[in-house]
């Protein structure tokens, strides 16, 4: 996954311009312990954002299609283009709207540390 978010230092008095991070410097930011997971983050937003329309077992699933659903993790990593297309490129999920920047947020660096 492309990295989604610039990354960039702080330049304060008598320091170094400020420098893009490199793609090769996603990683560590993964390493972190503050890494978005499935159980601490992703589930939800799944649940809320997502499922209305695309569970597998929703009454309703408001013309999305039956081959598109986000129950499991490993159903989120089939569909991970889609979901990064759909959601942060073309901003068309959901429908409605209602997600916040902060949430974008948290689903890119989900996405880019590759659905953990």
């Amino acid at each position: 996954m492309r990295l989604t978010l610039a990354m960039w230092t702080l330049a304060a008095c008598g320091e170094p311009e400020p420098q893009p991070v490199e793609e090769t410097d996603v990683a560590p930011l993964c390493e972190t312990g503050l890494d978005v997971t499935w159980d601490g983050w992703a589930a939800g937003f799944m649940l809320s954002q997502c499922q209305p329309c695309h569970a597998s077992e929703t009454p309703n699933r408001y013309g999305a299609p039956p081959s598109v659903t986000f129950d499991t993790l490993e159903d989120c990593r089939d569909q991970a283009g889609a979901i990064e297309d759909a959601v942060l490129t073309r901003a068309s999920m959901p429908p409605a709207g209602g997600i916040t920047d902060d949430e974008r947020a948290l689903l890119a660096r989900w996405l880019d540390c590759g659905l953990p």
